[in-house]
Parts: C-alpha cells; structure tokens; sequence
C-alpha cells in the first residue's frame, strides 16, 4: 500500500499538544468526508473539506470557545441528534452540529469527596450511549430519554488511575489509564459491567486505544509499543481475576503514540507518534503487518484517524501546525 499526500486545511489556529488530537465526521451510509475537529488550547476549531489551503478564506470556520482546557473531541450521534462532544476539564459538552454547534448538553464531572478535576476518553455505541472518561477512573454513561435529550444514566469506577482513552465496539467498551491499565466492559441497558482487564506491563501509561472491525482490542503506550488484546478469551488468575490475553506486542514506535485509527470497513489501524512516523497496519486474527510508513522529519504528531470507511483515506495532525494533512491510496 502506497498513500500520498492529497491537501492540507488550514485551521485559523494551532494544534495543541494533547493526544488523539483530531476528530472526523464519516456517515455511516457515505463515503465521505463530512468535518474535521482540533483542539487548540481552549477552543475547538471545526472546519470541512473545502478548507483546503488554496480557498481557505472562503469557507467559514466554527471556533468553539469552552473556556476551559480542552482534553477530546468526538462525532457521533445521540438519539436523533448529530453531536460533536467535547470533555475539558471541567467536564463534558455537547454541541448540536446541526443547529449550527449550539451547546445542548453540559455535566460537570468535578466530584470534591472523588477527587475528579477533568474528563477525558470518549465513546459512543450505535446512537444510544455515550461514555465519558475522568481523571479519578470512573466512567460516566449519557444517553436521550424518551424526549431525545441527552441525560446522565451511570457512573462506575473502573479504573485506579486517570482515564486516557476510550473506545466501543458493539457492545464492548475499552478503557485504558494513566497506570498501564486496560479494561473490558459491556453496557447493557445504560449500566456497564466489567468484563476484564490486563496486567500493567511494567507501568507504562496507556495513551489510545481503538477496537477494530473484527473486535479486537489495540491499545498504544507512551514507551511506543502496540498491544493487541482478544476481548473473547479470558484467562484466570490466582486472585480469579479475569484477565485479558494479549496476542499481539508490536515495537511500532521509538517514542509515545499519541493517536490509532482503526478502519470501519477495513482490517487497517492506523498510528502515529512524537517520534515523527505515520505507520499503517494490517490486522489480523494473530498477526499485525506494517504495509505503510512515512516519516516528516522533526514533526510531532498528535492526531490520526481514517476518513473513509475502507482505509483509502487518512489525516494526520501536528502539535504547533495550523494545518489538517490528508493521504491518500494511489489507485495501481
């Protein structure tokens, strides 16, 4: 597989230095590129495709001021509603995308007597659900209520560090911490269960986590390495503690990887790190198989993600850069 670089678009700001820092509106039905989403300190920069670098400035942009720290962003839809939610570290935001981005939704996620100061790690399942990761381990769920607005559900502590990522896949939700940690629950009817979790793996903090089209569980870490888990398989401890197998260790960077993409329609995921590559790869059920790399010299990435549903397409963000770079598959 062969990518090249298609168009830069400007974003009339910078991007932060925060993992997993872009996100990309794909419908479900087209394949097509609907938005993209940065993170740029205490704004949310939301731009389209014809923001490319040569009509910049014919195409407005939506700047999102939280006045609060930005820690993720994430499309999907809740209900009937077309969301971009955004956690800060005051909490979580929900913006209507087609009402023009009106703030319909905040919680406060601040919890003295839990020590919870922010929130960060984001997942959605199938228009029903939305979690929401904090910083003492607990995960909240949100969801719409018979009039369609979205309300609190659940709250479960998961977790004994800081969460970092999150991610779904049917009804498995991923969750991995700031201790190396990497849980498996399930929802069922707005309430989480735990399934599993894997061992720490010398305390090397998780950064990203995605679920690929074939349920697998791929998990990043700041020491640059990809562990891929099988959420079927469980084993079973002294303590009778389920816990998660890992099938899979891949030394896939030299430095922390700050964002994965997993392809919706494709055995493809997709990483980067601060170490300057852009790394593609091949899943399968035992194996993983680099098929693409690129390197941009003295260039950190903090954001990745597939912006078709079959891998043809990716983009790529940079801390400090004001552009969105998109790739993609030269046709042989």
């Amino acid at each position: 597989m062969l990518y090249s670089k298609e168009k830069q678009i400007f974003v009339k700001g910078t991007v932060s230095a925060v993992t997993n820092n872009v996100a990309v509106n794909v419908s479900k039905y087209q394949k097509t590129l609907h938005g993209f989403a940065v993170i740029d300190r205490q704004t949310v920069h939301v731009v389209g495709t014809e923001n490319s670098v040569d009509n910049a400035a014919d195409v407005p942009q939506y700047c999102l001021d939280t006045k609060t720290d930005v820690t993720q962003i994430l499309w999907c839809t809740l209900g009937y509603i077309n969301c971009l939610v955004v956690t800060c570290s005051e909490g979580l935001i929900i913006y209507d995308c087609d009402k023009q981005f009106q703030r319909i939704y905040t919680h406060n996620c601040e919890d003295k007597n839990m020590k919870e100061k922010y929130a960060k790690g984001i997942a959605a399942f199938e228009c029903t659900y939305l979690c929401v990761g904090n910083s003492n381990g607990s995960i909240r769920v949100f969801g719409p209520d018979e009039d369609g607005q979205v309300v609190f559900l659940d709250r479960k502590l998961f977790h004994g560090a800081p969460i970092t990522d999150m991610s779904s896949y049917k009804h498995n939700l991923v969750s991995c911490d700031e201790s190396g940690c990497t849980v498996l629950s399930q929802i069922d009817c707005g309430e989480l269960m735990i399934i599993a979790r894997s061992k720490m793996f010398g305390g090397h903090p998780c950064t990203t986590t995605e679920m690929t089209r074939g349920g697998l569980m791929a998990v990043g870490y700041g020491c640059g390495t990809i562990r891929m888990f099988d959420p079927t398989v469980k084993l079973i401890n002294g303590d009778a503690e389920d816990q998660l197998p890992m099938i899979v260790q891949i030394s896939a960077h030299a430095r922390c990887v700050t964002s994965m993409s997993a392809a919706k329609d494709a055995d493809l995921l997709l990483s980067v790190s601060e170490d300057s590559w852009i790394r593609v790869w091949k899943i399968s059920a035992t194996t993983v198989t680099l098929v693409y790399c690129y390197m941009k010299e003295d260039t950190m990435f903090v954001g990745c993600q597939f912006i078709t549903r079959n891998g043809s397409k990716f983009c790529t963000t940079a801390y400090d850069s004001p552009y969105i770079t998109c790739y993609t598959l030269n046709q042989l």
